[in-house]
C-alpha cells in the first residue's frame, strides 16, 4: 500500500468529481436521484480555482480512497456566522482504509492549507446516522452551534475558529 496525501491535481479533477457523487450515493441514497448540487457540476471552479476552494485527496497507487474538500460558505442556513467563513464538505474515506488515521490527516493537511490562505473560521455539518462524525470534528477542534431536522435529515451544525 503506498498512500499519499495531497492536494487535488487538475489531472485527477474527473476521478475526484466521480468519487465525490459516489459518495454522494453511498451517504444520502435518497437524494441521488436529484440534480447534481452546484459544486459537484462545477468541481474546479468550486475546489480548484476559488480563493476560497481546496481539496485534498488520499490515494492508493494513483486511485483516490479518501477526499476532504472546503468551499466559500454560501450561507444557506440560518446562522450568525462570519462573512468570511468557509464550508469543510466531502469528508469520506473507503471502507476498508478507515482506523488508519486518514481522514484526520486529511484534515490537517486541508487545515494548513486554510492557514497559509488566511482563512480562519470554519462551518461544517453533520448527521448523527454517520457513526462518530460529531465526536471526530469535535477532535479536529469543531463545537456544535446549532441542532435541528433539516427535509430527512438531524442535522448538526458545527464551527471552529483559527487564529493565523
Amino acid at each position: 500500500m503506498a498512500l499519499v496525501i495531497e492536494p487535488l491535481q487538475q489531472i485527477d479533477l474527473q476521478q475526484a468529481t466521480e468519487f465525490a457523487i459516489y459518495t454522494r450515493q453511498l451517504l444520502f441514497p435518497e437524494v441521488y436521484q436529484s440534480k447534481l448540487p452546484h459544486d459537484l457540476i462545477h468541481f474546479s471552479q468550486t475546489y480548484l480555482e476559488h480563493l476560497q476552494g481546496a481539496c485534498f485527496v488520499v490515494k492508493d497507487l494513483n486511485k483516490i480512497i479518501g477526499m476532504v474538500a472546503y468551499r466559500a460558505y454560501n450561507h444557506r442556513f440560518q446562522l450568525d456566522l462570519p462573512k468570511n467563513s468557509v464550508e469543510v464538505v466531502k469528508l469520506f474515506i473507503q471502507p476498508e482504509y478507515r482506523r488508519q488515521g486518514l481522514a484526520s490527516q486529511l484534515c490537517q493537511a486541508l487545515f494548513q492549507h486554510a492557514e497559509q490562505h488566511h482563512i480562519q473560521h470554519f462551518y461544517l455539518h453533520t448527521h448523527p446516522f454517520l457513526p462518530a462524525a460529531e465526536y471526530f470534528w469535535q477532535k479536529q477542534g469543531f463545537h456544535v452551534i446549532h441542532r435541528e431536522w433539516l427535509q430527512h435529515y438531524d442535522t448538526i451544525h458545527m464551527f471552529k475558529t483559527k487564529s493565523c
